[in-house]
């Protein structure tokens, strides 16, 4: 099957419409995103594509944009081309097998990027991780959702986390996190594939969320009603100016800020139900 790639340029001073344009391709069934300097790219399959829904969308937020296709036996190659190894600190190393690099690190996580690592969202991956690490994970339950890779599900598991459940809708995403799970000698990790209402009817201790806005504002109600007393809620996807957006929902479902840390204008924050 082929691919169409949407390159679309952001003007620096419009960097807000990469989310809005991910949200609304994501519903246009665009599967897999990079962000490059001043770039967006897209992914769909070349039978999905409806040009003109997309150039409809386009031209209400005057932005230039053109098309490339691209073969099914390219794709690896193309993912291979566009991910860097994420190295937090001295903790976490997460690489791909193409990776040959030492990292001395107290972790590594090794995955196999298909179509569902995409987002490009590096700072965001690497703020999750920062704060996942910051919080005891032994003997408790996790629910990882818009698990992507599953590397955040992993990453629990290796820090002692009991049972972990990792929900993505894409079905590329939801094979590759047990396809990554198995490469990491993880057993502990149940994929779903579907979005918010395929959630176990059961609590957890610590929700990750790193999702683009529009779905974590859809989602959090649904998150609450999943959490523990005491449980911790993980967010990020979103940029440091929506924080205020994010604060004032999870406070209408009795979640309160905790703390936050910022990369590159993105921002990952951690909520507290305290009842």
């Amino acid at each position: 099957m082929n691919y169409i790639e949407l390159c679309v340029e952001i003007p620096k001073q419009k960097e807000y419409l990469t989310e809005i344009l991910i949200a609304f391709l994501s519903e246009q069934e665009f599967e897999s995103f990079i962000e490059a300097k001043n770039i967006l790219k897209a992914y769909i399959p070349e039978d999905l594509y409806n040009k003109k829904e997309t150039e409809n969308l386009l031209k209400k937020h005057n932005v230039i944009s053109h098309i490339n296709k691209i073969k099914q036996q390219n794709w690896n190659k193309k993912w291979e081309e566009s991910y860097n190894p994420i190295v937090v600190e001295d903790k976490l190393a997460i690489v791909a097998p193409f990776h040959k690099q030492n990292y001395n690190t107290k972790y590594k996580i090794l995955i196999e990027p298909k179509m569902s690592f995409g987002t490009g969202h590096h700072p965001t991956t690497y703020m999750m991780s920062q704060l996942i690490y910051e919080y005891p994970m032994s003997k408790t339950t996790i629910l990882d959702m818009g698990c992507g890779t599953g590397v955040l599900a992993i990453y629990a598991s290796i820090l002692g986390a009991t049972s972990i459940t990792a929900i993505d809708i894409d079905e590329w995403a939801f094979e590759n996190t047990i396809e990554n799970a198995q490469r990491n000698n993880i057993s502990n990790i149940v994929a779903i594939k579907g979005d918010v209402y395929r959630i176990p009817k059961q609590n957890f201790d610590y929700i990750f969320a790193n999702i683009n806005l529009n779905i974590l504002k859809k989602d959090i109600p649904k998150y609450s009603k999943h959490m523990n007393k005491g449980a911790f809620l993980f967010l990020s996807g979103f940029f440091e100016r929506e924080l205020n957006q994010i604060t004032s929902l999870c406070n209408d479902f009795g979640l309160f800020f905790v703390k936050s840390i910022v990369k590159e204008n993105w921002i990952a924050c951690v909520f507290h139900k305290q009842t």
